[in-house]
Parts: structure tokens; C-alpha cells; sequence
């Protein structure tokens, strides 16, 4: 797919913004990119692929929370992207392959839905992490030059400058799907999975943040951990057992889950040693444990405003409301029976939105806690002062 120029870019976003923003009252980093998968695609998936019919992120119930209709997004409202950004008092990002925008000052989405952090998703996805990084990059090439155009002076007005590449927060939370392929396309085992593809990905993500920004950046890395595979309505319903000893005391999958904690720690270890390499850098790198926070939920819901930490609430299906045969918002006859996967009527009382991707309000209540300064490693201030009323 071939991407307009960036003249067109910032021309079309001037016609349709006239200002720049100014809302920079909570502001302490000047832009925002996002990159990996499901968690931060606010539109890039549906750029790539207009004539797929199967986009559900483009179907109700999907947006059904705070948009009130599709949005983009593959859950049931905004997005954790989209909290940070209204924290940090900008609009929402735009995404990248979408190709008009009305302002790319803030930052951008690069995140594209069923990406994954290594090659191994290039048959169902071949937008993985170092290809949005080479679009980042060709980016920061393009407004370079824009930024040195005498004659473009005007159309810079809604681009990021060199402060917001070179001191922006890069979030980045990939490797989800590079497991679900490895185990629903691939059938590997989880013993193969241990040994070939946790040490793949992890080094694609830690390569990424090593190799893809000059030193000299005093750039802020936000780099999230795997969620609790075995605790998905996806992973407990496709790999459910009749034998109590695969399951925990909460009744998440163990032999999953053990991916997770395997995957997790050797991100953390070698997060820790790249934070020691950049020493003499500003840099900043920033471990995100999301899996405490998911583990925290799933084991104790009614604590932390939830009712429900291992069901979905759009799909179909006992125990655990899914389906995979019947994604959220559809109809299918099975085995001559119609089968419809509706959304539950409260969706804040749940983690999981369609048994793949999470709520808002659990998207909201993570955020929330990550910007104040809890499950991240090194335990350190920010240094912003964020706007929670948007919340």
C-alpha cells in the first residue's frame, strides 16, 4: 500500500484543523507514538485492509461506551492509547495508514490490530514491529525536510517537530499475537513454544528500542509485558481440560500462563540491561507490568470496581462467554443451531470486551494506575501533571 505524501498530510490537516491546539496545560511530553498490536490500532488495521468484511472493530457493539458507535477500536470504547493522550491534555491520535489527518502535533498510532512483535505473523499480518518503526522513521524524514522548506513553512503547523521525536513517549506493547499464532495457527506446543519463540520475540522487541533511536534522543520508553494468557476467555475456552490440576486456585490455565511469566522475565532482565547501557544517555525506559495489573483483576475483581475477571462480556458460549466460531457483535448457525454473540448490558464490570481484547474500563483503570507511577519498573515519578477529568 502506498502512503500519501506529507504535503498532502498537513495540507488536508490545516483545511480541516485551522489552529493548532493549545490545550498543553498537563503536558509534559510533547507528542505521543504508539506502536505494536491490538491495543493501540486506532484505525491502521482498516486502512490497510478497506475491503475486509470481517473488521469488527467497524460493527457494533464495538464503541458502544464512549463513542457510541464503531470507532477503530477493538473494544468497547477508548483505548489505553487514547487515555494517555487525554491525561496528558491532547485530542485522540490519529493513526497512521489512514492517510488524512486533521493534526499529527501530538503524535501518531502506528499500532496495527493482529500484528506481532517477530516475523512469525507475516502470513496473517505483515505489519510487525520494525516495519512501524521504519514508518516512524520515514516520518521524522519527511518533517525534517518539510521543517527545512521555506516554502512549506505553513503546512508544518500540525507536524511534530524535533522536540516531539526526539522527546516524545514511545509506547510500545506487542507479543501477544506472535503466541496466539505460534499456538492456533502453528499447533505448537507449549514446551516448543518455550524454548523457539519467547527468546525470538523478546529480543525483536528489546532490538527495537536498542538499534531504532540515535542515542543522543532524551526519548521516554513505555514498553508493557503479556497479559495473563491463560487467564483469556480466548486460551480457557480452545485449550479448556478435564483435569483440575491444569488450573490455578483462580482457574486460569497454569502451562499458559507459565508462557507469560517466562516471557515477562526475560523482557524485564533484558529491559534492565539496556537501562544499564543507556547510563550516560537521558534517555528514559520504562518496564509496564501488565500482568500484575491483569492477575490483580482476574484474582480479585469485586476489590478493583469489577464483577467478572475471566468472561467475556460480548460473545457467546459457556463458561466463559466465547466463542471463537462467533465473535463478538455477529450470527452464525452452528451445528444447525443460531448462535449470536450480544454485548452484556454493563460492560465496566468486566476485563474482558470480546474474550481477545480488554474494556474500557479496565483500559481506563490500568492507565490510571501506570500514570501514577504503579506497576512500572523503576518505581520513578513521570514528572507530569496529569488531567484525570477526562477520565
Amino acid at each position: 500500500m502506498r502512503f500519501p505524501s506529507l504535503v498532502l498530510l498537513v495540507l488536508c490537516g490545516i483545511l480541516a484543523q485551522g489552529q493548532r491546539d493549545d490545550n498543553g496545560g498537563h503536558r509534559c511530553f510533547p507528542a505521543i507514538f504508539g506502536f505494536g498490536d491490538d491495543w493501540g490500532d486506532v484505525g491502521n488495521l482498516q486502512a490497510l485492509y478497506p475491503a475486509d468484511l470481517e473488521k469488527l472493530e467497524d460493527e457494533a457493539p464495538y464503541g458502544m461506551s464512549y463513542f457510541k458507535k464503531p470507532a477503530r477500536r477493538l473494544s468497547d470504547g477508548r483505548l489505553m492509547l487514547d487515555f494517555v493522550a487525554q491525561a496528558l491534555g491532547m485530542p485522540l491520535l490519529s493513526s497512521y495508514a489512514v492517510g488524512v489527518v486533521s493534526n499529527l502535533q501530538h503524535g501518531i498510532s502506528f499500532a496495527v490490530a493482529g500484528s506481532t512483535a517477530s516475523s512469525i505473523g507475516l502470513q496473517q499480518n505483515p505489519y510487525h514491529l520494525m516495519i512501524q518503526i521504519q514508518w516512524l522513521q520515514k516520518l521524522e524524514s519527511d518533517v525534517r525536510d518539510a521543517l527545512g522548506n521555506q516554502s512549506l513553512a505553513k503546512t508544518t503547523e500540525t507536524l511534530p517537530n524535533e522536540q516531539s521525536f526526539q522527546e516524545g513517549l514511545y509506547m510500545i506493547s506487542t507479543g501477544q499475537n506472535d503466541y496466539r499464532y505460534a499456538f492456533f495457527r502453528d499447533n505448537r506446543t507449549v514446551r516448543e513454544v518455550e524454548r523457539t519463540v519467547i527468546p525470538y520475540v523478546v529480543e525483536n522487541i528489546t532490538a527495537t528500542v536498542l538499534v531504532s533511536f540515535p542515542l543522543d534522543w532524551p526519548a521516554n520508553f513505555m514498553v508493557f509485558n503479556l497479559p495473563p494468557l491463560g487467564c483469556s476467555p480466548e486460551f480457557l475456552t480452545s485449550f479448556a481440560s478435564t483435569d483440575p490440576n491444569d488450573y490455578d486456585t483462580m482457574g486460569c490455565l497454569i502451562d499458559y500462563n507459565r508462557i507469560t511469566v517466562l516471557h515477562n522475565e526475560r523482557l524485564r532482565v533484558t529491559l534492565d540491561v539496556l537501562r544499564a547501557s543507556f547510563r550516560d544517555s537521558v534517555r528514559r525506559l520504562i518496564y509496564v507490568d501488565m500482568a500484575a495489573m491483569v492477575t490483580g483483576v482476574v484474582y480479585d475483581p469485586e476489590s478493583r470496581g469489577f464483577q467478572n475477571g475471566l468472561e467475556a462480556c460480548c460473545g457467546t458460549g459457556k463458561p466463559y462467554n466465547y466463542d471463537p466460531r462467533v465473535p463478538c457483535g455477529t450470527q452464525r448457525v452452528i451445528r444447525g443451531r443460531n448462535l449470536t454473540a450480544r454485548a452484556c448490558s454493563n460492560p465496566k464490570h468486566y476485563v474482558s470486551w470480546d474474550g481477545i481484547h480488554t474494556t474500557e474500563a479496565f483500559n481506563k483503570a490500568a492507565i490510571h494506575s501506570v500514570l501514577s507511577g504503579h506497576y512500572i519498573e523503576p518505581q520513578t515519578q513521570l514528572g507530569c501533571r496529569f488531567n484525570f477529568s477526562e477520565f
